[in-house]
């Protein structure tokens, strides 16, 4: 199809291995060697290679543990667990990793001269994308974590490892000032044609999140019109449209555009017409028989269950986790998303080779969860595939988000839903068949807040932080949406069941009953206590 290629392209960049402050950095191929660098941090099994997707953002109300053993284990998704946990520290430290070679980056970058760049262009890039990808790791690091150490210079003695946490008022601001100049500095999409790299409207998309996040709990800072207007920008900019339906002459016919997004996204191609996909965190190769480190997670962890090695045609994936019920509900039916993120098939095996099988109708009609479905290993192109990695890209930034930023944020800044917000929900809404709604569906700020939310869920499952969409709308709701998951009631208005009877079998529900408000922040880890005690722990903790 015109407009697709291969992804991954920036990841043949090569790596220099001097680290001489005065040596590096001296030409234009190895800045962006450097830059490479900062980006290479995305990559790590701590950030998006898995657990920023899987274990840091599981035992919420729309992914659960679907296993009947690991109770007594400590695990994020069951909220046992202390601040010892491994996945704990390894992402901390592998997110204070990529600030650290981004502060790096910076410190040198800044004295060498446009020459040394390339051009002036080309240095102010240099720097718009490396700050972008630090005020990205913070963003992590506050969603998860709330208040945490700020470091913006290079860790090269003791004064700047102790650090006691920052307040999350000052880390939006270190992480609005980096956007705002990464904004003026990367360049436009359809210039820089590399969703694996930062563009304008990239850096304009994330500082709209980064408004709306701060708008909310805990800081509640009145800047919904900031998030408004840059979310506005990059609508304006008429660079990024939704991608629509596309037959991929496979026999599977034409497929809904929501769904040929993530396939394509799968197959390792890139869209580089509608560029919805903004920014992708890239992944190459299987980890095996390339021998590299660029390989994820994505599709294996989130995934269709499917236990058998041997059968070298169907891609192993563990799942441990299941899409819910809750989540499943809020589709209507007929939405294209529904039966994408809650996977239509499942695999049986017989000890030697294992059959994909569809479900029917009617097993869907007695189906409410199920495994993600939204990245799916089956399509991942790298042979021979292999049981820990996958090199399925991870969305950071989609235009869809952005659309509903816009309609989430014109509802607040004008105490109430207006036709632009209502435009950019139905254009969302459009994509994937679902009904259309308009200014007297929900006529007032509480009601189209509510729905925007959902709307948000139903598109953005598992690709923005659950716990940040969850905690910025308050403690209470927090708590509401993740017990509820350990208690099997009917709502009342949709007549359905909604969380999970107590089951040995299957510990869907434990995360319900384990959540308290302890776990609404994760704990400052033990390993950064040991090396800087002048951070303390979090509150609760």
């Amino acid at each position: 199809m015109a407009g697709l290629s291969v992804s991954c392209s920036f990841l043949d960049t090569d790596v220099y291995g001097s680290m001489d402050k005065e040596a590096i950095y001296r030409d234009e191929a190895s800045c962006l060697a450097g830059l490479y660098g900062v980006y290479d941090g995305l990559q790590k099994e701590g950030t998006y290679g898995c657990n920023l997707w899987a274990d840091l953002d599981a035992g919420t109300d729309i992914l659960v543990w679907n296993r009947g053993y690991g109770a007594n284990e400590p695990r994020i998704c069951l909220y046992n667990y202390n601040n010892t946990l491994t996945a704990l520290e390894k992402s901390w430290t592998d997110l204070y990793a990529g600030i650290n070679r981004a502060n790096d980056y910076i410190d040198i970058i800044q004295q060498r001269t446009d020459e040394e760049c390339g051009s002036a262009e080309n240095k102010a890039m240099f720097l718009g994308e490396a700050k972008a990808l630090r005020a990205l790791y913070y963003m992590n690091l506050v969603a998860f974590w709330g208040e945490v150490p700020l470091r913006t210079e290079p860790s090269r003695d003791l004064s700047v490892q102790q650090k006691a946490r920052a307040s999350q008022e000052e880390i939006y601001a270190q992480i609005i000032s980096d956007l705002l100049d990464a904004e003026k500095g990367c360049r436009p999409a359809d210039e820089l044609n590399a969703p694996g790299r930062i563009a304008k409207t990239t850096a304009q998309a994330l500082l709209a999140r980064a408004y709306m996040w701060q708008a909310g709990y805990p800081v509640y800072a009145d800047t919904w019109d900031d998030a408004l207007y840059w979310a506005r920008q990059v609508r304006d900019s008429g660079l990024h449209h939704l991608y629509q339906d596309e037959d991929f002459g496979d026999g599977e016919g034409v497929m809904n555009g929501y769904q040929a997004l993530f396939k394509n996204m799968c197959l390792n191609q890139y869209d580089l017409n509608y560029r919805e996909s903004m920014f992708e965190v890239e992944f190459y190769g299987n980890g095996v028989t390339d021998k590299t480190d660029e390989a994820g997670g994505v599709g294996l962890y989130l995934g269709v269950m499917q236990g058998l090695q041997t059968d070298e045609d169907v891609p192993f994936a563990y799942a441990w986790y299941d899409a819910t019920n809750y989540l499943f509900h809020l589709y209507e039916t007929g939405d294209a998303r529904q039966w994408w993120n809650i996977a239509d098939y499942h695999y049986t095996n017989d000890g030697e080779t294992a059959t994909e099988i569809a479900y029917t109708e009617e097993e869907k009609a007695d189906k409410d969860d199920g495994n993600p479905g939204k990245w799916r290993a089956k399509y991942d192109p790298v042979r021979p595939w292999a049981r820990n990695n996958s090199s399925i890209n991870f969305p950071v930034m989609r235009y869809s988000d952005v659309l509903l930023m816009i309609a989430e944020c014109a509802n607040e800044v004008n105490n109430g839903p207006t036709q632009e917000a209502v435009d950019a929900v139905n254009e969302v809404r459009a994509r994937v068949n679902a009904s259309q709604i308009s200014l007297s569906t929900y006529s007032n700020v509480r009601a189209f807040r509510s729905f925007v939310r959902d709307e948000r869920t139903r598109e953005l499952c598992y690709e923005v932080p659950r716990r940040m969409e969850l905690r910025r709308f308050g403690e209470d709701y927090f708590m509401q949406q993740v017990q509820r998951m350990g208690r099997e009631e009917v709502d009342t208005e949709g007549g359905y069941t909604i969380g999970y009877e107590e089951n040995t079998n299957n510990y869907k529900w434990l995360a319900g009953q384990n959540a308290t408000l302890k776990f609404v922040y994760f704990p400052i880890p033990q390993r950064e206590l040991n090396t800087n005690p002048t951070c303390g722990q979090n509150e609760r903790w």
